[in-house]
């Protein structure tokens, strides 16, 4: 548990317990991304109080947050000079000459760091380093990342229709009874997941990727619902000092019964930035077209345009907080003849993770979208129009190096003025992943 500890506050995860209520403060700041204002703070100092463990360790820490690398370097050599067995000033002194570009140095503080036996979140961060130093060395190097996820759970609405037992068709002048296949119809499933991204760098800014998933989900009774989906993705990413923009292509096969039933044109246009330490933003432009295989649904065939933005931050605290904020606009049109017609779209959606200890993150997700129509519908005469509200929660149990264990419940009420679209539907599922990194 001590040693855990250590570790994690040379990662900069919780928060050091000093005394002196002047590196408090001073911490404080340096958890709010403002590396410079502590620099200012300590270095007046730094030659009066040399030789404190705290202060040294401290000032290492935000001289490397403030590009300082060298003077970080000196600070983290004093701490190890008193106290050799500091896991922590170990990788923070291989950040350092990592920032100096200094690889072969900053292998060794690694590896003198991974000789303490370090926790999980330690290995992590010097095995991410040790890639990055592998790039770095050989920027063409081709990169290959997989996973293997297994899940079950239970669907409330797999058929994704209303709870109605009967619906008002105002064009025929009444109501009619709905049989329980038109209803919603609850069942349990499996589903089994696999996939895979290769990036080749042709450069320490460009590089290539393409990858695919793979889905299966079967359901116990309902099999005329059993999904197939593959994906196709591949694409080219750019990096320059805080901005990614990423362009990319893809497609989506779609089966029901291992019949294709849907295929989905996708180009994306994708940029981040990253704000400070903790902040970043991200815009995107899409493209999709949905073309439909079966005669009864190519009516439904469309193209959609959609901009989407959205701000990540993460909060300082004993406990790291990671909050998400977007939106979305977009417009659909319909390719043949559909029978509400076009559609334009927004929405918003709100996330946060909280990292409960080094290995378990607990997560929370809420969204709403509304949904407005352009022709008139003859059988319920109305416009059609709708709201969809989505609330996920769960956890991630990374119990083992690259294994996740997942539980979350997942609910989805869909409000419509036309009644067979009127829907309420939850998920409540447990998977097992394996990355492949």
């Amino acid at each position: 548990m001590i040693r855990c500890l250590v570790f994690l506050l040379g990662l900069g995860l919780v928060p050091l317990a000093f005394a002196n209520a002047d590196l408090v403060a001073v911490r404080a700041l340096l958890a709010a991304g403002k590396s410079d204002d502590a620099y200012r703070q300590l270095a007046p100092e730094e030659f009066d109080r040399a030789g404190e463990i705290d202060f040294d360790y401290l000032f290492g820490l935000v001289a490397l947050a403030s590009g300082r690398s060298g003077q970080a370097m000196l600070a983290f050599e004093r701490v190890l000079a008193v106290e050799p067995n500091f896991a922590a000033a170990h990788v923070d002194m291989g950040r350092a000459h990592y920032a100096q570009g200094d690889f072969e140095r900053a292998e060794q503080a690694f590896a003198q760091a991974r000789e303490l036996n370090p926790p999980p979140d330690a290995l992590a961060t010097i095995r991410n380093y040790e890639k990055a130093i592998a790039a770095k060395r050989d920027p063409s190097r081709l990169r290959l990342t997989g996973y293997v996820e297994l899940a079950g759970g239970t669907d409330g609405n797999v058929n994704q229709a209303t709870n109605a037992t009967t619906v008002a068709i105002p064009a025929f002048g009444g109501s009619f009874s709905l049989g329980a296949s038109s209803r919603a119809q609850r069942d349990d499933y499996a589903v089994a997941m696999l996939g895979g991204e290769a990036q080749f760098a042709l450069d320490e800014t460009v590089s290539l990727y393409a990858g695919g998933d793979l889905m299966l989900r079967d359901h116990d009774d309902l099999n005329a619902y059993d999904v197939g989906s593959l994906d196709a993705r591949a694409g080219i990413a750019f990096g320059t000092g805080r901005n990614l923009y990423r362009l990319s292509a893809g497609y989506n096969d779609y089966r029901l019964e291992s019949d294709r039933y849907r295929g989905v044109a996708t180009a994306l246009g994708e940029w981040r930035h990253a704000h400070d330490e903790r902040t970043s933003l991200a815009l995107s432009a899409q493209y999709n077209e949905v073309r439909y295989v079966t005669a009864d649904q190519r009516g439904n065939d469309v193209n959609i345009v959609m901009l989407g933005a959205g701000l990540q931050h993460a909060f300082a605290g004993s406990r790291p907080v990671t909050g998400f904020v977007g939106g979305f606009v977009g417009r659909e049109r319909e390719e043949r003849t559909r029978t509400d017609g076009n559609r334009v779209l927004g929405g918003v959606r709100l996330g946060a993770s909280l990292a409960a200890d080094a290995t378990v993150d607990l997560f929370a997700n809420a969204a709403a979208q509304v949904g407005l129509y352009s022709r008139y519908n003859g059988l319920f005469l109305v416009r059609r129009r709708e709201a969809q509200y989505d609330v996920g929660f769960g956890a991630n149990w990374r119990f083992a190096p690259d294994w996740t264990l997942r539980p979350q419940v997942a609910v989805t009420r869909t409000d419509s003025n036309v009644a067979i679209y009127d829907t309420m539907r939850y998920d409540v599922s447990l998977s097992l992943r394996r990355d492949f990194r």
